[in-house]
């Protein structure tokens, strides 16, 4: 049975090969996900670590018998201050591992930091998708989510 919790210091190297997996991933949809030889270590300390020790960021990872098979990274960020809405809740990143996807494992972490966001009186959601990446596309759509900006970008 698949358990979601807050992650700990302990899964972060498994959180790290997760991470990577979920790079790897998107690297065959665009090489710009690309990532450098070392990686991972500077994943883990420069994001993962900083934000699992905050207040207004929640990691969680899926065990399937104490082993990670997926992680959900999300936080709480502030907005520009001429906005009456100034704070929302940010999905950073979720990945599942290949052998494990189309089980609800996903929708359980999104049900968990949902929860998380209500508790933090946190009422709109967002998230960044790599448009060539269906699979995210056809997840997030599924549970509500819709475009309201676009960022573009040219190779120079």
């Amino acid at each position: 049975m698949i358990e979601i919790v807050r992650a700990e210091e302990r899964h972060v190297p498994d959180i790290g090969k997760l991470w990577l997996e979920y790079m790897h991933f998107h690297q065959d949809i665009d090489p710009i996900f690309t990532t450098v030889d070392d990686a991972v270590p500077i994943f883990e300390e420069n994001h993962l670590l900083p934000v699992m020790k905050s207040e207004d960021s929640l990691v969680l990872v899926a065990l399937d018998e104490g082993r990670v098979v997926g992680y959900s990274f999300s936080e709480i960020r502030q907005t520009s201050k001429v906005l009456k809405r100034n704070r929302h809740g940010y999905v950073h990143d979720m990945a599942v591992t290949a052998s494990y996807r189309r089980r609800g494992i996903g929708e359980k972490m999104f049900d968990e930091l949902l929860n998380w966001f209500y508790s933090k009186n946190i009422d709109r959601v967002e998230l960044d998708i790599t448009t060539k990446n269906q699979v995210a596309s056809s997840f997030w759509k599924k549970h509500g989510f819709t475009n309201y900006t676009r960022r573009l970008y040219r190779q120079i």
